[in-house]
């Protein structure tokens, strides 16, 4: 089964620590205060992947950056910077000065967009690979999922059906402060939202807190089956 991390806006942090498999730390948030302590208090028990916030910013933060937030946080996985509009070559040599800057491979999550990506990675030996939600479309059936990282949810029958690695995803929460649950969401074909750095700063009332967890528990349930 898929494990699962839930972005979630910090007023928030602890109402959903027990529904976490592992914890996908967003690299823009370690700077707050309470983010960090959240994450070294449950990083003593969970695996931590530490993301470039591309989702988040629009653009990734450099691997030297990557490199002191690793070592802040001890981070057993970090994903390599990346962009929608970079070319392979680019997403290489991104990958490349992660190495540069002391990750070795295995520590080093790479995010692609295409098949032509894929194929000039493993020509360099990476070890493993994360690809976002609005690219997943754009890859054969056959595709080592069961090796993959989703970055964000599309549609959890997606997640049913290819089993990959983990997923992080705010949607869950979304759909709840909007009042939404989870059934209604995948009735009308899944619809994106993106997450921008406002949606941490939000707060929830225990209604919607109440609604969100349950999505993620249905959500769980789903693709256990």
């Amino acid at each position: 089964m898929a494990k699962f991390s839930f972005e979630v806006p910090l007023k928030h942090l602890d109402d959903f620590a027990d529904l976490q498999d592992y914890l996908f730390a967003l690299s823009f948030l370690v700077e707050d205060e309470r983010y960090l302590n959240h994450l070294k208090k449950e990083h003593s028990h969970k695996l931590l992947t530490l993301d470039n916030s591309f989702n988040e910013l629009g653009r990734a933060q450099e691997a030297r950056e990557m490199w002191e937030l690793a070592q802040k946080l001890n981070a057993e996985y970090v994903v390599s910077p990346d962009s929608d509009a970079w070319s392979p070559e680019e997403m290489i040599n991104a990958y490349k000065m992660m190495k540069s800057v002391g990750f070795p491979p295995e520590q080093i999550i790479l995010p692609i967009r295409s098949m032509k990506e894929f194929d000039v990675a493993v020509s360099q030996k990476v070890h493993s690979f994360a690809i976002p939600y609005e690219y997943r479309s754009f890859f054969p059936e056959a595709f080592p999922w069961t090796k993959v990282h989703f970055l964000g949810l599309r549609d959890p029958l997606e997640i049913k059906m290819c089993r990959p690695l983990s997923c992080d995803t705010s949607m869950p929460i979304k759909l709840a402060m909007r009042g939404v649950s989870l059934q209604t969401w995948m009735l009308t074909c899944c619809p994106h939202e993106q997450s921008t750095p406002h949606f941490f700063t939000r707060e929830m009332t225990l209604k919607q807190i109440d609604l969100a967890r349950k999505n993620i528990q249905e959500l769980k349930e789903m693709c256990r089956e």
